[in-house]
């Protein structure tokens, strides 16, 4: 990236965390991190590359981060060392998780309680530990090659608090069909959903999430790939919602135009006490089209 480019990356995750309620510091390394990455400035040791946040997806765009003889990369975000598929996902993670600050929440405690169902390679862990250091997560994902990338990050950063679940959160327990792209482990539509992804069906853990919860939940973020809305009846059948404090949702409306409706989703939110915020952007060819096109959309649901 040119010294212009490396420079307006810089500019551009200093406005994104200008007033995040974050601390300073936070802000400081998102932009060392991001411009390290755009310029290409790391360091070199064993022949990985270690990055700090305008740091990070600074050398995440100039594609300068270890590269690994097992194919993986290695990238450091704010004090973690995170090990990733490829540049372009641990960019993406980098930017949505900390700097645009997607799953930020704000908890009644130092040391909540998360739920964190799809953690993928752990970057939201990562980041939830960031936030709260004395947090207790329980995480899940169903993909095997990510689940593995999941418990080394964990492992690699020494988190104490965080329980690792190889499992798909689901309306049932037992064994369900699973779909994947074997040749690209770090698409993130990985799904028990054969309509989010053309790949090959496998077959994982489910689990229904009342069954395992724990006592009260400060936080419950879902990024299940069409699965959420399966999540939330087994929470509203069991009862289990009333232990949930806040939701942070990936919401995939119209995933099937017939099936999958935002609007019911909030409606059994509102029923069961909740409140909530949405967030999502809307291409104009969607518009033009007047059809039930999917949309990605995010959920925040919290009680008042």
């Amino acid at each position: 990236m040119n010294p212009v480019g490396v420079i307006q990356k810089g500019r551009a995750t200093r406005r994104a965390l200008a007033n995040a309620p974050v601390p300073s510091s936070w802000a400081r390394e998102a932009v060392k991190t991001q411009l390290r990455l755009a310029a290409g400035r790391v360091d070199r040791t064993d022949g990985l590359v270690n990055v700090k946040v305008v740091k990070t997806q600074l050398r995440l765009a100039a594609g300068r981060v270890g590269r690994r003889t097992d194919g993986l990369v290695n990238v450091k975000v704010d004090r973690f060392d995170v090990t990733g598929f490829s540049i372009s996902s641990l960019a993406h993670l980098h930017r949505e998780i900390f700097v645009e600050l997607q799953y930020y929440f704000r908890a009644s405690r130092t040391d909540p309680v998360i739920v964190d169902g799809g953690s993928n390679i752990g970057m939201s862990v990562l980041f939830f530990k960031a936030l709260y250091p004395a947090a207790n997560v329980l995480a899940f994902e169903p993909a095997a090659r990510a689940h593995e990338l999941l418990r080394r990050n964990v492992e690699a950063n020494g988190l104490a608090g965080v329980e690792i679940r190889h499992a798909a959160l689901g309306g049932q327990d037992g064994t369900v069909p699973f779909f994947e792209d074997p040749d690209d482990p770090a698409t993130f539509r990985m799904s028990t959903r054969a309509e989010r992804i053309r790949g090959a069906e496998t077959s994982v853990e489910e689990l229904r999430l009342s069954g395992v919860i724990p006592g009260h939940v400060d936080l419950v973020k879902l990024d299940v790939e069409g699965a959420e809305d399966d999540v939330l009846e087994d929470l509203i059948a069991s009862g289990a919602i009333s232990r949930v404090e806040q939701l942070l949702v990936e919401y995939h409306h119209h995933l099937d135009g017939d099936r999958d409706f935002l609007g019911a989703f909030l409606e059994r939110l509102r029923d069961h006490g909740f409140r909530y915020q949405v967030s999502a952007q809307s291409p104009v060819r969607n518009r033009n089209a007047l059809a039930t096109t999917f949309q990605d959309v995010l959920v925040h649901a919290f009680r008042p």
